[in-house]
């Protein structure tokens, strides 16, 4: 089972590079493959800690997300993947920035502090989001009408990031959430799909705290402006399909990591001096996805 478990292990290291949409070997950087719909004009920061398992309750992953606004568009990301893939392409350029010591140090340090891996990205104008997310086995993107979120505005106020707030409620997918909003930023957007407010969304976070959103700062995008998903031929085995099929796919991956890795990567082992496929009867794993119900 120790054998099994390190082979998986490699394997995921392997995938994880795939889905995290590089190529590395060596001296060798592959310029990112984008599909650039728009320019973002502002940017919207937020700190995101979340659970990847609900019963830890003081195991968080943290992540620096942007919500990126354009007249047309909203894009929401992890900064630290804009900022890898400026970094990536930037030692892909030429034999000389391959071997900048600073750059491939930053290069290293966005693939570790980058650890959200979906990517939305909102047409305003025909009100429909296609998302991308990858990192798990296999990689999806699926496109579907944004999400009109039913916000019921409740007493309260607070103070975030310097800007008054007042008090929302609604339940999206599965969880319930509080969202503190700012009429002083007159914008009706927050993170991930969460729009429709009468100001900016300043934090917001389910009522068991698995996800917290947290503004930590708004401005002009002054770089890393360009607003993109990457081009279907650039991912590694891309399954393009519905909202529903992706989703269902992605729990999968992670809580069947185990057994779906046999299968993907036809792992073998050696078992009385022949190589044959393990048994698919590992645990599964726990999940616990921004989206619980879809």
């Amino acid at each position: 089972m120790r054998i099994l478990t390190f082979i998986i292990t490699i394997l995921c290291l392997n995938t994880i590079k795939a889905q995290r949409l590089y190529s590395e070997s060596g001296d060798f950087y592959e310029k990112s493959k984008r599909c650039v719909v728009d320019k973002a004009r502002l940017g919207a920061f937020y700190e995101l800690k979340f659970r990847k398992d609900s019963t830890k309750l003081e195991d968080y992953t943290e992540a620096q997300t942007v919500l990126m606004i354009s007249d047309k568009h909203l894009l929401f990301c992890d900064y630290n993947r804009l900022a890898f893939d400026s970094i990536n392409d930037y030692l892909a350029s030429s034999k000389q920035h391959k071997k900048d010591p600073k750059a491939r140090e930053e290069w290293n340090q966005a693939i570790k502090k980058w650890t959200f891996f979906f990517v939305t990205l909102t047409d305003l104008e025909e009100s429909k989001t296609t998302v991308q997310t990858y990192d798990v086995l296999r990689s999806y993107e699926y496109t579907y009408q944004t999400p009109q979120i039913d916000w019921q505005l409740v007493p309260g106020d607070s103070l975030i990031n310097q800007q008054p707030c007042k008090k929302a409620i609604c339940s999206f997918a599965g969880r319930n959430y509080i969202a503190w909003y700012t009429e002083t930023i007159s914008l009706p957007y927050g993170p991930y799909l969460f729009t429709g407010l009468p100001g900016l969304i300043m934090e917001i976070y389910d009522k068991n705290r698995n996800w917290i959103f947290t503004n930590n700062g708004f401005g002009a995008m002054s770089q890393y402006s360009d607003m993109y998903l990457y081009k279907k031929k650039y991912i590694k085995d891309l399954i393009v399909t519905t909202h529903e099929n992706a989703l269902t796919g992605y729990r999968n991956d992670i809580e069947d990591f185990d057994n779906l890795s046999i299968e993907i990567y036809n792992v073998k082992i050696e078992k009385n001096g022949k190589m044959v496929t393990p048994e698919a009867n590992n645990p599964k794993r726990p999940s616990n996805m921004l989206e619980l119900k879809w």
